[in-house]
C-alpha cells in the first residue's frame, strides 16, 4: 500500500503547498529549479517523503552511483521529498520536489492531497514551465490554471493570463482535479519560456516566483534571481547579435506574438477584464503564420 513517509510532523499555521517536478512539465528548469530556489531561501527542513518505487520507473530516471576504483562507493535514487518552512504570518510552507510520476498519476494525486489535508493547507500551487514559440525580448509569460471559479478573480487581479489550451497535461491537472474533488483551492502557475533557449531560463522563473509569493502574500528577496536574469538576457543579447539567422528567426516571432496580443486586445475591446492565454497561438511556428497569409 503507498504511504507517505514522515520523518516529523510538524506544527503547521495554514500552509501552502507549493509543488515542483522534474520531467515534461519542467521546460527551462522553471518547475524544478524555482521550487529548489524556495526551498534554500526559506531553509525549508525535509520531514516527509513518498517511497519513489511505487511510481517511478528507474529506467526513465536513473539512480546515479559514486564508483572509484572498481567500487560502488554511494548510490543515490531519484525522490519524491517534502519540506517545510514556519514563515507565518499569514501561512507556513511546504515544498515538494519530485520526478514527474510515470504511472499511477491518481493514486499519487491523492497522496498528495491527503498530506494536504492532514496539515490544514489552505491552498495547492504547482509550478511548471513550457516551451512556446515566443521571443525573449517580451517580458515572461506567466499563465494559470485553476480548479475554483472563486480563484479567477484573484488570479486577474494579479496580471496573470488564464489558458486557453487543447492538448496533453501534466501531473499538475490530475491534482488540481484531486484537490477539487475534496473542497480544496488550487492554481497551476506555468512560465513560458522562448523553444531556442534549450537551457535554465532564470528570468522565466523569477517572473514566476514573484507571482507565486504574491498570491500567497509571502514576501522574499528575490533580487539574487533578477539580477541572474539580467545577466541571463545579456547573454542571449550577444549570441543573438553574432547569428544572422537567429535574428531573422526572432523577428519573426516578435512579429507573430505582436498579432497574438493584438487580437487579444480587439477580443478585450477596451474592457477591464482577464487576459486569457491562447496557447494554440503562441505555439504556432512563424513560418505558420506566414503559409496562412498565402
Amino acid at each position: 500500500m503507498e504511504e507517505i513517509i514522515y520523518l516529523e510532523i510538524p506544527s503547521l499555521d495554514e500552509p501552502c503547498l507549493i509543488l515542483g517536478f522534474d520531467g515534461w512539465p519542467n521546460a527551462a528548469e522553471i518547475s524544478s529549479y524555482g521550487v529548489l530556489h524556495l526551498i534554500e531561501k526559506f531553509e525549508a527542513k525535509r520531514f516527509a517523503f513518498i517511497p519513489i518505487e511505487n511510481f517511478c520507473q528507474y529506467s526513465a530516471s536513473r539512480p546515479v552511483a559514486n564508483i572509484k576504483g572498481g567500487k560502488v562507493q554511494d548510490l543515490k535514487f531519484p525522490g519524491y521529498h517534502f519540506y517545510y518552512s514556519k514563515c507565518s504570518p499569514p501561512h507556513d510552507l511546504i515544498f515538494f520536489h519530485g520526478a514527474e510520476p510515470h504511472f499511477r498519476w491518481s493514486a499519487f494525486a491523492n497522496l498528495i492531497v491527503n498530506l494536504a489535508e492532514r496539515f490544514n493547507v489552505s491552498e495547492i500551487f504547482t509550478v511548471g514551465g513550457t516551451y512556446d514559440y515566443i521571443p525573449h525580448t517580451v517580458p515572461p509569460v506567466v499563465s494559470a490554471v485553476f480548479n475554483h471559479d472563486e480563484l479567477k478573480e484573484e488570479l486577474v487581479r494579479e496580471g496573470v493570463g488564464l489558458t486557453e489550451y487543447n492538448g496533453p497535461i501534466s501531473i499538475h491537472t490530475f491534482i488540481l482535479e484531486a484537490a477539487k474533488k475534496r473542497g480544496m483551492k488550487a492554481i497551476s502557475l506555468w512560465g513560458h519560456a522562448p523553444h531556442y533557449l534549450q537551457t535554465r531560463n532564470v528570468k522565466a522563473t523569477c517572473s514566476v516566483l514573484k507571482r507565486l509569493l504574491h498570491l500567497m502574500g509571502i514576501e522574499a528577496d528575490l533580487s539574487d534571481l533578477e539580477m541572474a536574469g539580467d545577466y541571463f538576457e545579456q547573454q542571449i543579447s550577444q549570441l543573438v547579435e553574432r547569428d544572422p539567422k537567429l535574428r531573422e528567426m526572432i523577428s519573426k516571432l516578435e512579429e507573430a506574438y505582436r498579432k497574438a496580443e493584438s487580437s487579444e486586445l480587439s477580443r478585450r475591446n477596451g474592457k477591464k477584464e482577464e487576459k486569457v492565454i491562447y496557447m494554440q497561438a503562441f505555439l504556432k511556428r512563424p513560418e505558420d503564420e506566414e503559409k496562412n497569409e498565402d
